[in-house]
């Protein structure tokens, strides 16, 4: 796979009994993590993050898959021309640096180059 999916973002509300649930559930271990996020971890460590009040993108509760591109800023430009919607601007996170679009069908999706 050329863009593996590399990381998971829970851009929903509730993030208290988000945490809670998927604890329960699947017994993924949470953690404060940078900017209020919730950082939840497997036997692997960290593999996804819980919104913070202020870190929620689009308009929409969902999950958002992350993958790794060369170059944001080239990744966001090709993404736009083949019919994405920008719903984040080219920001620095603690690993890296990433934008968020909504392809044509409606998804969102991260592109995020490590730092």
């Amino acid at each position: 796979m050329q863009a593996p999916f590399v990381w998971f973002h829970h851009n929903g509300e509730k993030s208290n009994e988000t945490k809670n649930f998927f604890e329960t559930l699947l017994g993924w271990k949470p953690s404060d993590g940078p900017g209020g996020m919730t950082m939840l971890a497997g036997e692997g460590g960290p593999f996804a993050a819980l919104a913070s009040k202020t870190e929620r993108y689009g308009d929409q509760s969902a999950w958002i898959p992350f993958v790794m591109v060369d170059d944001v800023d080239a990744a966001t430009q090709q993404a736009i021309s083949l019919g994405a919607v920008l719903l984040k601007e080219k920001s620095r996170g603690p690993a890296g640096t990433f934008s968020i679009v909504r392809d044509p069908g409606g998804a969102a999706i991260g592109l995020w180059k490590k730092a």
